[in-house]
């Protein structure tokens, strides 16, 4: 039980320590206590911190529209934040002229030794990917070419996990992929399926 915290708060110092990315050097690595439960069987991984968001409040979808989406999908179903690991693709807030961008593929590519080892301290049943590049990193780790509106709110077992993608809940997508309401049966379905 112990090593489990002590391989955490390993990670964490190291992930903080990183500098790979020359573009976000200079930004923290959000992965702490504040992300959640290290004894839980899910874990969501999103795409990267926001600005207004976890880049802002250390805490993974909390802070800005997205995250209070994110908050009324969770609400929904009855899921508890501290309950379950929330965590992102890439660790720090990629930025283009002071705005949120997309994470490269190379710091996609940088960041995923420190979610291999997440996902092997956690050792979770479920990973619920929150979006295209959490599914992006999982497919570069287990070697798969899952594309998400072919499996969205599927179970699908890879190795020791079931692997559940979802739609992001920022407001731009739900206005033009997937609305609140169909996320919402989405998660659902993800409720369900953890209760079996």
């Amino acid at each position: 039980m112990l090593d489990k915290e002590k391989n955490f708060k390993r990670l964490s110092k190291s992930s903080s320590l990183c500098r790979l990315c020359p573009a976000m050097s200079d930004l923290p690595a959000i992965l702490s206590s504040k992300n959640g439960s290290l004894y839980t069987d899910l874990i969501f991984i999103a795409e990267a911190p926001g600005r207004f968001g976890s880049g802002r409040t250390g805490i993974p979808f909390h802070g800005d529209r997205s995250g209070d989406n994110f908050e009324q999908l969770l609400n929904y179903v009855g899921i508890k934040r501290k309950d379950v690991f929330i965590t992102n693709a890439v660790l720090c807030n990629p930025l283009k002229d002071g705005n949120n961008r997309r994470p490269t593929t190379k710091e996609i590519n940088n960041c995923i030794p420190f979610l291999e080892n997440l996902i092997n301290i956690i050792t979770p049943k479920i990973i619920s990917t929150v979006g295209g590049v959490g599914l992006e990193a999982i497919n570069r780790i287990f070697e798969t070419r899952f594309k998400l509106a072919d499996v969205v709110a599927t179970p699908l077992p890879i190795g020791k996990f079931i692997l559940f993608p979802l739609y992001h809940p920022s407001p731009r997508v739900i206005h033009t992929k997937r609305s609140l309401d169909k996320q919402k049966s989405d998660f659902k379905k993800l409720f369900r399926f953890r209760g079996h």
